[in-house]
């Protein structure tokens, strides 16, 4: 039925009947692409469609299906259940530029063979025709649309707002904050709002990857899950962007990692703060935490399967000795190794109950050291690469003594980075900061990192 607002709302049995349209979909156009149109195949499986079409349109309701991200919706309501069931079909339409499938009330038949025609095409196909739209166009669809996949209304490289990306992130914490709460109390995670955060981090990261990393040196000892998911996620972002620009990947890999510790939320929090070493029954309940990471993940809407996987698979290792064991030893999928590689490197840097923080010289030289065991090296290098030895947020030493933080790397040099000198030689502190670039040449060496806590430095002062 319609309401006032203009939005059409539909019964449970419309509903449920989606999941009819979609297989019988799938099974025409599966037809269609191995027998020519007047094999008997194609028409029964397109009188078959019809027949579930003819349901919707004797009870005044128009067919509108969208694909989009990943997801089906039948007019403007989401279809969690269905867009898992049917993710290659989503996969395969998509992938020839279709986003949308709507048949109004008056369609011929032999018009809906048509439409079943094209979507039986094959990419080189469309492409050669010109598109979708001009495919649909020029086979007369007129009462069966098809409407090309509709662009997310993303940031665009280098168009970059400092103050929405600052909200994005601490729009994450704040989310990682809410799904502690909602865990421990045993109650349902929404899909939506996660994949609408995470939407928002990789728009950021890949509008200008360097700022969304500075953000990543914030860091709370109160509230170390919330902040360390945040970090994570814009970390495993920033190597996935390195590597692909496929949104779809990037957002499953975002949500991902900003679950990938999950199931700790329902560890005693006695167990997760303790200062000392854990018992055997202790460690063997936080080693559980991907386990029951992936099987509460396994229970939220709309979830891609490749997130469960890495909350799944993080701690496996590279080599496959961590955990949980898998029988026979399989590799990590890649978004899982990506993710453990931000895992490693922000929890080293991070100060926790039972451990200091390391300077981030060090951590990056242990990351290095576990290439190859523990994490993917080729993702290791990259990771190094793509931060600088001496990451954004370091307090670094320079060889003439004077107190710099770093601002960002240097894309030829990952030894030399941006600095900004705050403190001369002596330790007097500057009253007008001096950025200086050391892969410029003629300008001193970084010795060492230094522990900002330390040195009493507010780091947000000087880089925000």
């Amino acid at each position: 039925m319609n309401t006032g607002s203009g939005t059409t709302t539909y019964s449970a049995k419309q509903l449920g009947r989606v999941r009819d349209l979609l297989a019988r979909l799938h099974a025409v156009r599966r037809a269609a692409q191995f027998y020519p149109s007047d094999h008997p195949a194609v028409s029964e499986g397109t009188a078959e469609l019809r027949e579930v079409i003819d349901k919707f349109h004797a009870e005044g309701v128009d067919v509108s299906v969208a694909l989009f991200e990943g997801e089906v919706l039948f007019g403007e309501q989401s279809m969690p259940q269905e867009s898992i069931l049917f993710d290659q079909l989503i996969r395969e339409i998509t992938s020839l530029g279709v986003g949308s499938l709507e048949i109004s009330r008056g369609y011929r038949p032999e018009e809906l063979e048509r439409a079943v025609a094209i979507l039986a095409s094959d990419t080189l196909d469309v492409e050669q025709h010109g598109g979708i739209e001009r495919m649909a166009s020029e086979a007369g669809l007129s009462y069966v649309r098809l409407g090309a996949v509709r662009a997310f209304e993303r940031l665009e490289e280098g168009e970059f707002d400092a103050e929405r990306a600052r909200e994005s992130y601490e729009g994450a914490v704040e989310l990682v904050r809410e799904i502690d709460d909602i865990v421990r109390r045993n109650r349902a995670i929404g899909g939506g709002r996660i994949k609408s955060v995470v939407r928002g981090l990789v728009d950021n990261v890949v509008a200008s990857r360097e700022a969304m990393l500075e953000l990543t040196g914030l860091k709370s000892h109160d509230e170390y899950t919330f902040y360390h998911s945040a970090n994570v996620a814009i970390l495993s972002l920033a190597l996935g962007s390195a590597i692909t620009d496929d949104y779809r990947f990037l957002s499953s890999l975002g949500v991902g990692a900003l679950l990938h510790d999950l199931g700790k939320m329902t560890v005693d929090l006695e167990i997760l703060n303790k200062p000392g070493a854990l018992t055997p029954e202790e460690w063997a309940e936080v080693r559980n935490h991907s386990v029951s990471g992936a099987r509460t993940a396994a229970r939220i809407r709309g979830l891609d399967k490749s997130a469960i996987v890495i909350i799944l698979e993080h701690h496996m290792r590279y080599d496959g000795s961590g955990y949980p064991a898998r029988t026979p030893k399989r590799p990590q999928h890649l978004a899982s190794r990506i993710v453990a590689v931000a895992d490693a490197y922000d929890a080293m840097t991070s100060r926790r109950s039972y451990s200091a923080a390391r300077v981030h010289d060090e951590a990056m030289e242990l990351l290095v050291r576990s290439a190859g065991t523990a994490l993917d090296p080729a993702l290791v290098r990259l990771f190094v690469s793509m931060m600088g030895v001496y990451p954004p947020r370091s307090v670094v030493r320079l060889s003439d003594g004077a107190t710099a933080i770093v601002l960002r790397p240097n894309a030829h040099d990952p030894l030399r980075p941006v600095v900004r000198v705050i403190a001369d030689g002596d330790g007097a502190m500057l009253s007008e900061p001096v950025e200086i670039d050391l892969g410029a040449g003629g300008g001193p060496d970084i010795v060492r990192c230094l522990d900002p806590a330390d040195l009493n430095i507010d780091i947000d002062g000087y880089v925000l």
